[in-house]
């Protein structure tokens, strides 16, 4: 089976740094860089662990800015576990919304994902959209 996770919101608690893109003027570099101070959603990150351990084919795909990538693979190796990246992350200067961004990460798949674990709305009604299966961990609208 093949699963991605997304990684803010879902394996990643955002609570703490949510305000830099609430209200009019949205602050992505700020957002993302504020990345390494996420608590980990347990019952999401045991999920990914558990897959991961029964040999599925698990990957995170996340519309978080590369800029942050050493910052994103020091957090997954002390929270996920060594050796866990995210497979795909948001190209630097991309500010595609994440709704396109993992939709065009879906069409160059030669096999889509089974089953979606994600957070935003938008993100989970494209899955389902595309006929795949979408566990939606939170109520994500940002």
């Amino acid at each position: 089976m093949f699963v991605v996770f997304d990684l803010d919101g879902t394996l990643a608690l955002i609570e703490h740094r949510r305000h830099f893109i609430q209200g009019g003027r949205r602050n992505w570099p700020a957002f993302f860089r504020a990345c390494s101070d996420d608590e980990p959603n347990r019952p999401i990150v045991a999920m990914f662990q558990e897959l991961s351990a029964a040999g599925h084919r698990v990957e995170i795909w996340s519309g978080r800015s590369d800029e942050v990538r050493a910052e994103t693979d020091e957090w997954l190796a002390q929270h996920v576990g060594e050796g866990v990246t995210a497979n795909r992350m948001r190209p630097e200067k991309d500010y595609q919304p994440d709704v396109a961004l993992k939709e065009s990460w879906l069409r160059e798949e030669a096999f889509p994902p089974d089953l979606v674990f994600d957070d935003r709305q938008g993100v989970v009604d494209m899955w389902r959209r595309n006929g795949i299966v979408c566990a939606q961990v939170a109520p994500g609208d940002f």
